[in-house]
């Protein structure tokens, strides 16, 4: 199949217009997976009782002047106090007075005292959500195919998004981020290799480089600091997606999934279009071919329908996926603690989010060049490591920079890894091993919000031990896996199959090098 894309045009008008719109799909997904660092946030709030009546129930207060409320001000005895001053121990959950400069569900829903706990519920289970969608879009994906995946999730993505906007409760909200979740866990896996089977092998990582996560997140930064409201946020999150879904009718599906299928003609159709659209004939035999790759997934699996399970059929397998697993895992756990986390670190909140956006897309680049001269293996490898020396580094040297380093290794080794994922399994079960990953993945980002809730700066050193360690472990468990630099991607279970295909990819790499 390699081949085939080669004669179409490995890298060409075509790959270029297919996979830029494929990532400006992916910007309203890193905005609403981000929105809850803000949405999240904690304005500053005050216990201030009227002073005629310490069990009025009335919530509404008036100010009287000055930042003062009847004979209480705002000072260090009622700054984030959940009892009363001078009350013999009276709840002050009905006076709670928030800063009003930014509206957040935190004083949305008054999310304090007794509530606090539901604030990093929120974006756990905002997380079980990208989880659960991460196992169901390798299948989808899988069976019904890239691009109706794609485009169906960024689908209800929209909807989700508006719904939770007006949310009139915080269970209804909790809900809705939950449904959210699931549209984001599908759509980053079922995204992710779409645009790969289209180029040749030394473009896949130019590919994944496009700086789609980053912009959006850049995006929602700059968005979230001029109009710092949680529901307005969403709408905004929601617009932009619906902006990506008419492209829908300018993208073909994979060719390299309908020639696994067995739909020939419509996989013919795709490649000559690829070779017209870039100023190349069409290959020749390519009906042939597609049936070669056909007959080749048939023999392999008579037809049936691939599940999870056969990410861990036979031992290499199953080794490289456990492997995959672990480094997935701790990536996501590392970055969302660091990500989520970002309020406890010194400055403006919503250019710590902007600077750590944008301090990925050089170092990505670099990653670009590093893993087609280094390979794949040893460039995770040295991000993971400078992750793990920068977050030891915490202990030692100023919090804020190393906290930008730490955020700029880790995005960037998951950003290299990403690749490398995919490259490791055959086609036919890609999105299920990509997928399988994933899943695992977002129950690191699951769990960070509580067991590093890193709210506090005397949190944060703690936080950055446990991401140091785990980015250790994650560069060692790298170099484990095989290297798949150069190599043809792989179609079938059936690795004897591709031994001339990927002889064929080599004798060509002067071709397709960076």
């Amino acid at each position: 199949m390699d081949s085939l894309i080669k004669e179409a045009g490995g890298w060409g008008k075509f790959q270029i217009m297919m996979s830029s719109t494929i990532k400006f799909g992916k910007m309203p997904i890193a905005w609403s997976m981000m929105l809850m660092s803000f949405a999240g946030m904690v304005p500053d709030w005050w216990c201030l009782p009227p002073d005629d009546d310490l069990g009025h129930n009335d919530n509404q207060l008036s100010s009287h002047g000055n930042g003062h409320y009847g004979n209480w001000s705002r000072d260090n005895t009622t700054f984030q106090v959940c009892t009363i001053p001078d009350s013999g121990g009276q709840s002050c959950d009905d006076y709670v007075v928030f800063d009003e400069t930014m509206s957040t569900v935190v004083n949305e829903w008054s999310l304090v005292c007794d509530l606090s706990n539901v604030k990093p519920l929120m974006t756990s289970l905002q997380m079980v959500g990208v989880l659960v969608g991460a196992f169901v879009g390798g299948q989808a994906a899988d069976m019904f195919g890239r691009r109706v995946t794609v485009y169906m999730t960024s689908l209800c993505h929209v909807i989700a998004s508006l719904i939770a906007a007006f949310s009139v409760t915080w269970q209804m909200f909790m809900v809705m981020r939950v449904m959210i979740g699931i549209t984001l866990g599908v759509f980053l896996v079922s995204s992710f290799s779409y645009p790969l089977e289209f180029v040749n092998p030394a473009w896949r990582q130019v590919v994944s480089f496009i700086p789609a996560w980053s912009v959006g997140v850049s995006i929602f930064a700059l968005m979230a600091w001029l109009v710092p409201n949680w529901s307005y946020l969403h709408i905004g999150s929601a617009v932009m997606g619906a902006l990506f879904l008419p492209t829908y009718f300018f993208v073909p599906e994979s060719a390299r999934w309908l020639a696994a299928k067995g739909r020939l003609e419509e996989a013919e159709a795709v490649v000559e279009r690829v070779a017209r659209v870039n100023g190349r004939p069409k290959p020749n035999d390519t009906l042939s071919r597609l049936r070669a790759v056909a007959e080749e997934e048939r023999q392999a699996g008579q037809g049936r329908r691939y599940t999870y399970l056969d990410v861990y059929r036979g031992w290499r397998m199953a080794f490289t996926t456990l492997v995959l697993h672990f480094i997935w895992f701790s990536s996501s756990f590392s970055y969302y603690a660091i990500s989520f986390g970002v309020s406890a670190l010194s400055g403006n909140v919503f250019l710590n989010i902007f600077i750590m956006a944008n301090v990925e897309i050089p170092s990505d680049f670099s990653t670009v060049f590093l893993a087609n001269k280094l390979g794949r293996r040893w460039t995770c490898f040295m991000f993971y490591v400078l992750c793990s020396v920068s977050s030891f580094g915490i202990l030692i040297a100023d919090q804020y920079g190393m906290a930008m380093v730490s955020m700029l290794a880790v995005g960037t080794a998951w950003f290299a890894v990403l690749t490398f994922s995919s490259e490791l399994y055959p086609t036919v079960i890609r999105n299920l091993g990509y997928g399988a990953s994933n899943t695992v993945s977002r129950i690191g980002g699951a769990l960070a919000p509580f067991l590093l809730n890193m709210d506090t700066s005397e949190d944060v050193v703690r936080g950055y031990i446990v991401v140091g360690v785990l980015m250790a472990v994650s560069g060692l468990a790298c170099l484990l896996l095989r290297e798949t630099k150069g190599q043809g991607l792989q179609d079938s279970m059936e690795i004897k199959a591709k031994v001339v295909e990927d002889k064929e990819v080599k004798a060509e790499k002067t071709d397709t090098a960076l």
